[in-house]
């Protein structure tokens, strides 16, 4: 057999750089300090691609020789003697670190600038390798080197189909198509909504009854959760053992995240910092951290955990185990203490603040508050038929019944404060909170429409129809194109 020594050089270097940078996807600090002032707009993903609101993507290029205490400053740029500001093709920092701006060429093909416009320090760096980069991109072949084991996905792999539109709105719809002028609160949202039977997320803008458009999935969802501000969501499906996460705003799936066990729920805590997900077939609860979109740890925990809320101070979750009923905290902290608190069976929604859980009995129609230090029940509330779903603020709990009602509970004096009737018949089925507002939004799993619910005056400002049955909705914080 022989051996190419050019070939053995380039496989060597691809390695080393691998080794040496594998692990580097976050850019240093004094690279993000001076993109945030020459370019305050940009948003960096957490596998170091950047993005600005017109479109404009750069590539990070990690150095294979960075130079010694840097401070960020702009060295090199193609065109020449460009400031970041002006979108250089080539951008080359103090590090050697560098950026290139993804263009089209004259085939209309995304690719990067010419070869000869690219510094040779450039060409021996190596782009993060757990990037993904724009479906469909051609690198020079005297670059690929850079590429190290990075894959560059064909324009129409079913990785770039999960946020591509299937059915725009057909015709019939938008004809029947009712305006809807939203609350305040709702201004500039999106609802992202599944269905019982369908792969597919309706995409559907605050101020429409019908979806915009609708998003592919590999099988029926687990749970659609949006994060980081709306720019990603967080989607998981059945029989299947990851997570994967969709960029909004490059309509891709940037990463996905194997926990070898099926997710189940999820749970994002209130600066949307981190994610708690239970699974299926495992006595664990797995922990994401979002800024980076990386798994943290695996919590080995007692039982296989359902129903899983955080206490409203983040300090520690309850949960109850599928199997049997029995309702556990776990501290979140370095103990990770494990304690069992209660059994209870039909348990529909659980809720934790102090030393008392709340849990709601789809069997029993009531509130039941458990002393977490005693063990024991000390209090219960009868309710309207079928509690569902609650939500906990201040010191309240807005209790939701599939019977169509809202039942108003008072945390510091045990009392029912309101009892509210929603208009309209069928299956009440979840409460999502309006960040940052009043306002519930209140489903609907049998009519097709949603209510906004005033939490101040604790009425029901709105109806909206939708086109689509809900079983499930998110809220995305941001208008979609």
């Amino acid at each position: 057999m022989k051996f190419n020594l050019k070939n053995i050089a380039v496989l060597t270097l691809v390695y080393c750089l691998s080794a040496m940078c594998s692990y580097a996807t976050k850019l240093p600090p004094y690279i993000l300090q001076t993109i945030k002032k020459d370019l305050p707009e940009a948003s960096i993903r957490f596998d170091g691609l950047i993005t600005l609101p017109d479109g404009t993507i750069y590539l990070p290029v990690l150095p294979s020789n960075p130079k010694k205490n840097p401070t960020g400053k702009v060295v090199t740029t193609y065109p020449a003697n460009q400031k970041l500001s002006q979108l250089p093709e080539v951008v080359v920092f103090d590090s050697n670190l560098a950026l290139l701006k993804v263009i089209k060429n004259n085939k209309g093909q995304i690719t990067v600038t010419d070869t000869k416009n690219i510094p040779f320090v450039v060409k021996t760096g190596l782009f993060p390798q757990d990037m993904l980069v724009p479906p469909g991109l051609i690198i020079p072949d005297d670059m690929k080197i850079m590429m190290g084991d990075l894959v560059i996905n064909v324009a129409d792999s079913r990785i770039n189909d999960i946020l591509k539109e299937t059915a725009l709105v057909n015709k019939t719809d938008a004809k029947n198509d009712v305006k809807i002028t939203p609350v305040a609160a709702m201004q500039d949202k999106t609802l992202l909504v599944t269905t019982l039977d369908s792969k597919t997320v309706n995409v559907i803008p605050s101020n429409s009854a019908v979806p915009q458009y609708t998003l592919r999935l590999e099988n029926l969802p687990k749970f659609v959760q949006p994060a980081g501000d709306g720019r990603y969501v967080l989607v998981a499906t059945a029989g299947k053992t990851y997570i994967e996460i969709a960029d909004i705003e490059q309509e891709v799936i940037a990463k996905k995240i194997d926990l070898s066990y099926q997710p189940a729920e999820i749970i994002l805590t209130k600066d949307k910092k981190k994610a708690y997900i239970s699974v299926l077939d495992d006595q664990a609860i797995f922990v994401i951290d979002l800024k980076n979109m990386a798994l943290l740890e695996k919590i080995k925990v007692k039982g296989y955990p359902k129903n899983i809320a955080l206490s409203d101070d983040e300090s520690a979750i309850v949960y109850s185990d599928r199997n049997n009923g029995d309702i556990y905290t776990l501290a979140l902290d370095e103990s990770y203490l494990n304690r069992y608190v209660f059994n209870a069976s039909n348990i529909s929604k659980l809720a934790l603040r102090g030393n008392n859980v709340y849990l709601l009995s789809r069997t029993q129609n009531e509130l039941q508050v458990v002393d977490n230090e005693l063990q024991d029940l000390i209090y219960s509330q009868p309710l309207a038929n079928k509690p569902v779903d609650m939500f906990l603020i201040k010191d309240k709990l807005y209790i939701l019944c599939a019977s169509n009602e809202i039942d108003v509970f008072n945390l510091k004096d045990f009392s029912m404060t309101a009892q509210v009737k929603l208009p309209g018949g069928g299956f009440s089925k979840k409460l999502v909170r309006v960040p940052n507002s009043n306002i519930l939004l209140i489903t609907n799993v049998l009519n097709k429409n949603y209510h906004v619910f005033d939490m101040d005056k604790n009425t029901v400002i709105q109806t909206v129809p939708a086109n689509v049955t809900i079983s499930d909705m998110e809220l995305l914080n941001r208008k979609v194109k």
